[in-house]
C-alpha cells in the first residue's frame, strides 16, 4: 500500500518555499499549485506539440517527465511512492487517442505494464558506499485510470503510482538518489520533485531531481527525528543545528567558493561536486559511477590547468600563477574536508572535488583582483565567501556580467616589544610576567613569511645559539598534520604556572603554557591546543629579558576543535 499520509508531493507554495511542507500539505489534484502548473503548462504544450509532430524514430528518450516521489527511509529497509503523469505514459508509449482524443483504459493500463522496468531502471536509490540499492516492485496502482478511458485533457491530472522498496542489511548513514528519466537524447529535461522521509517524519526541504544533479541526505539514528518542525522558529533553529554538523555545507550538492586573502597570500578554495566539474572538464574513468585513486591522481595536472586558466589573479598589480596546493576527491562525510582524509575510490555521483589553489605574495597585499569566468546551467553564478585576515565572512557574487572581484587594504605590521630587564632579582610573579610577554613575541615572529625576518624577529626575544634550535622546534610545533601539513596562526599564548626562578644571574625555572593556534580551510576554523612543559633559562642582554635555553620536558594536545568562521562560537 501506499506511504501513509503521501498522497501527492507538491506542497503548497508558501511551506513549500519556507520549507515547512508535510506530507499532509498537498494538492492531490492538480499536481502542480496553480501559480507553477501554469508558467510550466505553457512550456509543456509547446514541447509536446513539437514532440508529437516528430517522426516515432526520433523519439527514443522518455520525451517529458514531471515526476515525483515520496521515500521513506528505515533502519532495514526503504519504501519509495513513485508518481507518474497518464501524459508520460502517452508520450513514451506513442499512444494513440480516439477520435473523440480519448485514451482507452485498456491502453493506458498496458503502458503502465510496461513502465515498470523503466521506472526501476531509471530511478536509484545509492548506498553509503556509493553502491546502487537493488529495488523491487511492490505495487502498481492505475485506480486512477477509469474505465470509460481518459480524455487529452486530463492526462496530466491523473497518475499512476509505483510503490519500490529496497532492502539494505544495516541502517545508512548516507542516501543518494538520482534519476535519468529523460535520457540524453530529451527535449526538455525530467523534472522529479523529491520528498524524504525517515521514519515517516520529513527529514530535509522538499527537492527537484534533474539529470545529471544527484541529490545526498544524511541520516541520524542516534537522534532521528521525532516530528514535523512546527513553526518558522523551530525550523530556522532545525536548520542552524544542520549547519553547524554540516560545518557550514548546506547541501551535498552545491557549488562552495572560499576566497582568503592574508598577509602572505590569496587563497581560493572550490568545493565542487564531481559531476558538476565535469560539465566542465570531463576526467577519464574506467567505471562510469566510480573514480579510483590512481584516475584522481592522473586528473590533477588537468585540473590545476583548468582553474589556472579559469580564475586568473593579480596582487599588486601583478598576475600571478596559481598553486595547487591541495587536490581531493572527498565523499559525503563531512569529516573528509573538515580533516585531511586519505584518498581513496569514490562514487561519482556523491563526490565531491576540493581543490586549493595559493597565490603567493611576496609583500602584504593592497590590491587584489579575481576573475572568474566559468559558468554552466548548473552553476550560472559562483557566490563565493570572502574571509580578510580576521574578519568577519562578507559575500560576493560572480556573474557573466561581473566576473571580477576587487579588494584594496592595508595591514597592521607586526610589532615585536622588547621585555625590558627593570630588575636582575625575578620574583616568581615576575617570572611568569616576563615569559607571558616573550613567549607571544616568539610565536609573532611566525608572522613574517621570509626566514631572514623571522630570525630577526626572533632575535628580539631568544639569545643567539637557541635561535635556530627554537625557530625549528617551534617552526614544527605550528604544522597541523590534519591539515595536511598547513602551517597555524597563533591566536593566543597563555602562562599557566612557573616554579620560583633560581636566584642567579641567569634565572632558570620550569614553567607550563598553552598555546592555541588555528588554521582555516573551506570557511571552516580548525584550533588546536597544546599544552608544552620546559624549563627555561633566561638572560639579560642589551637591558632586555631574553631566553637563553629552553628545555621540554612534556608536550599534550589539550584540544581540537572545527567552528564555522562567523558562527556564535567564534
Amino acid at each position: 500500500m501506499r506511504i501513509q499520509g503521501t498522497e501527492a508531493l507538491i506542497c503548497e507554495p508558501n511551506a513549500l518555499a519556507s520549507g515547512l511542507c508535510s506530507a499532509r500539505q498537498v494538492h492531490r489534484s492538480p499536481r502542480l499549485a496553480p501559480s507553477a502548473h501554469c508558467g510550466r503548462a505553457a512550456i509543456i504544450l509547446i514541447a509536446v506539440g513539437f514532440i508529437v509532430s516528430l517522426p516515432a524514430s526520433r523519439v527514443t528518450a522518455h520525451p517529458i517527465s514531471l515526476s515525483s516521489v515520496v521515500v521513506d527511509v528505515r533502519e532495514d529497509h526503504i519504501k519509495a511512492d513513485l508518481q507518474i503523469m497518464l501524459e508520460d505514459l502517452v508520450l513514451y508509449h506513442e499512444l494513440e487517442a480516439d477520435a473523440n482524443y480519448v485514451y482507452s483504459a485498456k491502453d493506458l493500463r498496458a503502458a503502465a505494464e510496461k513502465h515498470k522496468q523503466f521506472v526501476l531502471d531509471y530511478f536509484s536509490v545509492l548506498n553509503s558506499d556509493g553502491i546502487r540499492l537493488v529495488g523491487k516492485l511492490d505495487e502498481l496502482e492505475s485506480d486512477k485510470i477509469e474505465e470509460e478511458g481518459v480524455r487529452q485533457t486530463e492526462l496530466m491530472k491523473r497518475s499512476v503510482n509505483y510503490l519500490l522498496s529496497f532492502p539494505v542489511e544495516r541502517r545508512q548513514d548516507f542516501l543518494t538518489f538520482t534519476q535519468t528519466f529523460g535520457g540524453p537524447n530529451a527535449i526538455l529535461p525530467a523534472l522529479m520533485d523529491l520528498m524524504v522521509l525517515q521514519n515517516g517524519i520529513l527529514v530535509d526541504r522538499p527537492t527537484q531531481l534533474t539529470v545529471g544533479r544527484p541529490h545526498s541526505i544524511r541520516f541520524d539514528w542516534e537522534h532521528p527525528p521525532t516530528n514535523e518542525p512546527t513553526s518558522f522558529r523551530e525550523l530556522r533553529q532545525r536548520r542552524e543545528e544542520q549547519l553547524q554538523q554540516r560545518l557550514g555545507i548546506a547541501t551535498y550538492g552545491g557549488l562552495y567558493s572560499f576566497l582568503y586573502v592574508t598577509r602572505f597570500e590569496v587563497r581560493h578554495e572550490i568545493l565542487i561536486p564531481l559531476l558538476t566539474l565535469e560539465q566542465w572538464l570531463p576526467l577519464s574513468r574506467k567505471d562510469t559511477d566510480f573514480l579510483d585513486v590512481e584516475e584522481q591522481e592522473a586528473a590533477r595536472h588537468s585540473i590545476e590547468q583548468f582553474f589556472r586558466d579559469k580564475s586568473p589573479v593579480s596582487i599588486n598589480g601583478r598576475q600571478v600563477p596559481a598553486k595547487l596546493t591541495r587536490l581531493n576527491f572527498f565523499g559525503l562525510d563531512i569529516t573528509d574536508f573538515a580533516l585531511n582524509a586519505e584518498p581513496r575510490r569514490v562514487s561519482v555521483h556523491q563526490a565531491r572535488v576540493g581543490v586549493i589553489l595559493t597565490y603567493p605574495s611576496p609583500t602584504p597585499p593592497k590590491e587584489v583582483v579575481v576573475t572568474w569566468s566559468t559558468f554552466s546551467e548548473y552553476a550560472p553564478y559562483l557566490r563565493s565567501i570572502v574571509l580578510v585576515g580576521d574578519e568577519a565572512p562578507a559575500e560576493h557574487y560572480f556573474r557573466a556580467n561581473r566576473t571580477d572581484f576587487r579588494w584594496n587594504g592595508e595591514w597592521e605590521t607586526t610589532k615585536l616589544t622588547p621585555v625590558v630587564a627593570a630588575s636582575k632579582a625575578l620574583t616568581t610573579e615576575m617570572t611568569r610576567e616576563v615569559l607571558g610577554k616573550l613567549l607571544p613575541n616568539i610565536y609573532a615572529a611566525f608572522d613574517f613569511r621570509d626566514d631572514g625576518e623571522v630570525y630577526d624577529a626572533l632575535a628580539t626575544s631568544v639569545q643567539g645559539d637557541l635561535l635556530r634550535e627554537l625557530y625549528l622546534q617551534i617552526k614544527r610545533s605550528l604544522i597541523m598534520a590534519e591539515q595536511g601539513g598547513a602551517i597555524s596562526h597563533v591566536d593566543s599564548v597563555e602562562v599557566l604556572s612557573v616554579t620560583p626562578p633560581t636566584r642567579t644571574s641567569t634565572p632558570t625555572f620550569d614553567a607550563t603554557w598553552q598555546v592555541a593556534g588555528t588554521v582555516e580551510h573551506w570557511g571552516h576554523v580548525h584550533t588546536r591546543i597544546n599544552e608544552y612543559q620546559a624549563m627555561v633559562t633566561l638572560a639579560s642582554e642589551g637591558g632586555n629579558w631574553k631566553l637563553e635555553s629552553l628545555e621540554p620536558s612534556n608536550e599534550r594536545r589539550v584540544r581540537f576543535q572545527t567552528r564555522i568562521r562567523g558562527s556564535k562560537q567564534d
